[in-house]
């Protein structure tokens, strides 16, 4: 009995402690706080991305997302490192699969995580999770005999899951493509030296204690997500009016953007001030920010990334000026990427070519080309052009920046 009541206190103290957590307005930056106690360098994005991805698997309509890079770049740890925090009987781990082992798993995937590593052929089967994702659950008809007599069996798994996956390609099959956000690890000689120089210092790690207080913080969030809805407010059709339409996969991207909001949401419905119903939870202004700021770039890259030569210019071009390099000439790119004069001009003018960089100064005689990546559009408008066109939204708004931890006061 007294180690009964032991475990009570401990889960309540737990459970108090999960609450606290919940209602911080700094969520996020406490999480990327755990992210780099748990030997995390960086990716503050796409750990949060991934975060509320694995949340999301509590709700009626999760999304999926894929984190991409080369071998050996991190982006298995980088997902470990979230699913750590989430509890174990949500989390489904998958190396490899037999072609019809998902057939037979009845109740075992719902509203959970399904943690595929390394998408490739090694692993097996990956179509069914495409059938998962797509209509909430998998149905096998098989014959059999029993008792002499020929009989059919009906198998059905049931979703909806969360799929998170690793791969070294670019892009995968189009119908998996769209059905996923895709997150690329940073892959830079910066992050390379960060991360080199993370194994010199001493960082304070997690306890089991704080892994058990975050996992405690996601039951309470799934337990919540079971029991009040989310509502989309009417001011989001001016989100839904400014949505880059011009891709047809808009129309996946678009709700797995609006569940996004929806599982922001959920995680600040604790906050104080937040419960304003009983019976249904709303998103709000300051949740529609902070999936934008999280969102926004990743759904961009989703769209527009692609893995030929003239994109890969342009990813080039961009890691030089986010060195704090000026407009990049072709000597420039030479020395970055390590290859001929030659070939650098050749690269450049075929990406000027294509539009995917665009000149920094104008043609002269004798004056040197400088280039800068060509700008793509935003997948959704930024929060200050809603704020600008929903009147209704009393201003100005003031939240916590996700990454940064900042104080934000947006005006419209």
């Amino acid at each position: 009995m007294n180690r009964d009541a032991d475990n009570r206190r401990k889960n309540t103290t737990l459970q108090q402690e999960a609450q606290e957590l919940l209602r911080s307005p700094d969520y996020f930056p406490q999480f990327l706080t755990a992210m780099r106690e748990s030997e995390l360098v960086g990716e503050e994005r796409g750990a949060c991305v991934i975060h509320l991805t694995a949340i999301s698997a509590a709700t009626k309509r999760p999304w999926n997302v894929i984190a991409k890079g080369s071998s050996s770049s991190g982006k298995n740890f980088l997902v470990s490192r979230v699913l750590r925090l989430c509890p174990p009987e949500v989390v489904h781990e998958i190396t490899s699969s037999s072609d019809t082992a998902w057939n037979y798993a009845a109740k075992e995937f719902r509203n959970s995580i399904v943690y595929l590593q390394e998408r490739n052929d090694a692993a097996g089967a990956v179509h069914p999770v495409r059938l998962l994702i797509s209509e909430g659950r998998l149905v096998r008809i098989v014959t059999a005999n029993e008792g002499g007599k020929r009989v059919t069996k009906r198998f059905v798994t049931e979703g909806p899951i969360a799929s998170i996956s690793t791969t070294t390609r670019d892009r995968i099959e189009i119908d998996d493509e769209t059905r996923h956000v895709s997150v690329w690890v940073d892959q830079s000689q910066d992050q390379t030296k960060r991360i080199l120089k993370s194994y010199l210092s001493q960082t304070e790690s997690m306890t089991e204690r704080e892994v058990e207080v975050w996992r405690e913080a996601y039951r309470a969030v799934a337990k919540r997500a079971t029991t009040l809805p989310v509502e989309i407010p009417g001011w989001f059709e001016v989100v839904a009016e400014k949505v880059y339409a011009r891709d047809v996969a808009a129309r996946r991207y678009f709700p797995a953007f609006v569940n996004a909001c929806k599982t922001v949401a959920l995680v600040h419905s604790f906050q104080a001030g937040r419960e304003a119903s009983p019976t249904s939870i709303r998103i709000d202004f300051a949740d529609l920010a902070v999936a934008s700021i999280l969102f926004g770039p990743v759904l961009v890259e989703s769209l527009h990334r692609k893995n030929d030569r003239n994109s890969e210019t342009r990813r080039a071009v961009g890691e030089i000026l986010e060195r704090g390099g000026d407009p990049v000439t072709c000597q420039g790119l030479a020395k970055y990427l390590d290859v001929s004069d030659d070939r650098a001009y050749a690269r450049l003018r075929k990406a000027f070519e294509a539009g995917t960089i665009i000149r920094a100064n104008e043609p002269e005689k004798g004056n040197v080309k400088r280039y800068l990546p060509a700008p793509v559009p935003n997948f959704v408008p930024e929060p200050e052009t809603v704020l600008a066109n929903v009147p209704e939204i009393k201003k100005p708004v003031r939240l916590v920046h996700p990454l940064t931890g900042k104080q934000l006061k947006l005006t419209g």
